[in-house]
């Protein structure tokens, strides 16, 4: 089977994710060519895009399409573009030309809430979380929602912001609001076979939230039919291998069921960081994102999902969280592991997925998990993940998990998925929650700066080498569970794709 492939951009959880899931459930997905694929503020060369889609559609079973990538060049592009509407939605008539089932994601355009212009417009520097309280008061203003406070706070906003800034930031969103109107109209005159618009860092306030809702209107109003043929929740990342999952669960004419379980009783109903909605919510979604079903009962799922639950901190892990975290969750992941272990145990596939804190595995988890006494065998889990926010998270762990249920006893589709298990613990665990604060350590130490992220080949090189170092410590750790056994780090593989630690690159082999 081949899928054709137009990523969200070019980084690995776009671009390798899909690939390695695909190995698993016998499928190749193709990719456009490197060289056109662009990188970071670099668009990818989008009349070489469309071509390359041409041609890749005629032997593709199905098409999984970007729409950010296959009208602005990446997701970066489609937040600091000047193009306008015009400009950009004739570039999704191809899309319509396919022949083949086309499966469709697009955005709804994120307000970051920081400073930073790394992926955003250069005056976010200076005006970003100003222009993230405005978003929300905004939105709050239109719902009748603002105290008198609030009014005259929006009032001195409004006289900071300089007034072409501020077009700019709106004129933008109307543009790629119009966008998803347009995926909206593609798929109420079927050239769509299903359609996926996500949130990206969402909170209940603010453009996006507005946006999304005047969305849902519009799907209210074509109807059931388009209604069972989309889906919005928050997420991006995750996107391609969720809806690669999908093709390959509709190709095989199946609908797997699973069943979540919750660590911590309660913590559904928690909203996660970067997220508008209880976490059990995004666990449905998700799950059904991936051409999957929700089962009532584990008797009657194809995959039990493990799901620890997001801590009521809502913020990143810190050290000095790890007292009162075992004491107020260790009883909860006993039963847990031991309640996971039996299902497994007894034949069922069971997935992990830790939304306990964004951007890394639970040490405490990590800590059971790996300890020999365990019940629930780490190396032969469905899925594992912990990486970034809670939705991409749970969409990369329930699409590996289908496509497990695909393997059939291939010999390579077996060691495709103990790969990717290992890469996911080596990771979302060894890099994300171990490694990647000891790098950043090495590159402030070597060379005296306040930014940890290596920005010179040099300093790209000294980080290369710690985080190597790290990594190859932790999967020994990991063999010693059982992870990744006959697995090395292949030499100098080991990259960050846009000269940040945010994010890492590596192979095993």
């Amino acid at each position: 089977m081949n899928i054709a492939l137009l990523p969200l951009d070019e980084r690995p959880v776009n671009t390798r994710y899909p690939q390695m899931l695909g190995a698993i459930g016998g499928a190749n997905v193709l990719l456009p060519p490197k060289e056109v694929r662009g990188s970071g503020r670099t668009p990818a060369d989008l009349a070489a895009v469309q071509s390359w889609l041409r041609a890749a559609g005629q032997t593709a079973n199905g098409v999984v399409a970007s729409a950010e990538y296959l009208l602005y060049g990446n997701l970066i592009n489609a937040r600091i573009s000047g193009e306008s509407a015009a400009d950009v939605l004739p570039r999704l008539s191809v899309l319509e030309q396919m022949g083949k089932p086309v499966y469709a994601f697009s955005l709804i355009t994120r307000v970051s809430n920081a400073d930073d212009a790394v992926e955003e417009p250069a005056y976010w520097a200076t005006y970003g979380t100003r222009f993230y309280r405005y978003s929300q008061f905004l939105h709050r203003r239109e719902a009748g929602d603002l105290s008198t406070d609030e009014s005259e706070a929006l009032r001195a906003l409004e006289a900071e912001l300089p007034a072409e800034l501020a077009g700019d930031w709106l004129s933008r969103r109307l543009r790629n609001h119009s966008v998803n109107l347009a995926l909206l109209d593609l798929l109420a005159r079927d050239r769509l076979r299903f359609l996926l618009i996500t949130s990206d860092d969402t909170s209940p306030w603010g453009m996006p939230s507005r946006e999304k809702a005047w969305l849902e209107e519009w799907l209210r109003l074509l109807g059931p039919r388009a209604q069972a043929r989309t889906m919005m929740h928050p997420g991006a990342d995750e996107v391609g291998s969720a809806l690669v999952a999908r093709l390959l669960c509709e190709h095989r004419g199946t609908s797997p069921r699973v069943y979540p379980l919750y660590a911590v009783p309660g913590g559904e109903e928690i909203v996660a960081p970067y997220e508008d909605r209880a976490v059990r919510i995004t666990v449905e979604g998700q799950i059904a994102a991936c051409g999957c079903t929700l089962a009532d009962a584990p008797d009657e799922a194809d995959i039990v999902l493990g799901v620890l639950p997001p801590s009521p901190r809502r913020t990143e892990f810190k050290e000095e969280f790890a007292d009162s975290e075992r004491a107020e969750r260790a009883p909860h992941y006993t039963a847990f592991f031991t309640r996971l272990g039996e299902w497994q145990r007894a034949g069922k596939p069971v997935a992990l997925g830790d939304v306990s804190y964004p951007n890394g595995s639970d040490p405490l988890a990590i800590e059971m998990l790996l300890d020999p006494a365990c019940p629930l065998e780490p190396a032969r889990l469905a899925a594992y993940g912990a990486w970034n926010t809670a939705g991409n998270t749970l969409g990369v762990v329930v699409a590996q998990a289908a496509c497990s249920l695909f393997i059939g006893g291939d010999p390579g589709r077996e060691r495709a998925q103990a790969r990717f298990l290992a890469h996911r613990f080596l990771e979302d665990w060894g890099y994300q929650a171990v490694v990647r604060a000891k790098a950043r350590q090495v590159v402030l130490a070597a060379f005296g700066r306040k930014d940890p992220d290596p920005v010179n080949e040099e300093e790209q090189e000294v980080a290369r080498d710690a985080i190597t170092g790290g990594l190859l410590r932790a999967l020994s750790h990991l063999q010693a569970r059982g992870i990744g056994a006959g697995l090395t780090l292949a030499p100098g593989s080991v990259r960050l794709p846009w000269r940040r630690t945010f994010e890492v690159d590596f192979t095993l082999e």
